[in-house]
């Protein structure tokens, strides 16, 4: 029986860092010889293929998906109506990682990111998957983060091995 590949969610509003945070950590568990997929959640349709390649022109005369496979990579873009991420895993094989960005509303565990206090309020949209803050270490963010009632550990945003250490202990990788 193949093991299920974990999944860790970097989740928060947009500026968060969330981006900027994840690229760092997937470097970081990259150079220490895991294999980490990483899925990222368009919630506003901004990705498009570039225009006027070949793959585009298929997809614009209505292909249901499009692989393009060159030296060192292949990209798949399929159409598929109201995907979500169980169905963008599923494709997945073969990774001891699989990083999520965004996907606020699904159900896996997550590493919420924010700087601020207007970000912080990314915390009660995605309750209960959360399990850990990652915020910018000042007074506003750690009077949110830092709450005696709440055991979800606070990881500074500005220390991605940290957080890549959290990650892999967090998934038994690691004692």
């Amino acid at each position: 029986m193949e093991r299920k590949t974990p999944v860790i969610g970097f989740a928060g509003f947009s500026d968060s860092g969330k981006t900027t945070l994840a690229v760092q950590v997937v470097g970081i568990l990259r150079r220490e010889g895991y294999r980490v997929a990483v899925i990222k959640h368009d919630a506003h349709g901004h990705y498009r293929e570039v225009p006027g390649t070949d793959s585009s022109r298929y997809a614009e005369a209505g292909a249901d998906a499009v692989v393009v496979v060159s030296q060192g990579r292949t990209i798949k873009y399929e159409n598929l109506e109201g995907a979500g991420l169980d169905d963008a895993i599923a494709g997945l094989t073969g990774y001891d990682l699989i990083i999520a960005e965004g996907f606020k509303s699904e159900s896996h565990p997550k590493i919420v990111v924010f700087r601020n206090a207007e970000q912080a309020e990314a915390i009660q949209m995605i309750r209960p998957d959360i399990v850990a803050f990652a915020v910018k270490r000042n007074a506003e963010t750690s009077a949110i983060a830092m709450n005696p009632a709440s055991p979800v550990p606070v990881l500074d945003i500005d220390d991605p091995e940290a957080v890549a250490a959290f990650v892999l202990r967090h998934f038994s990788y690691i004692p």
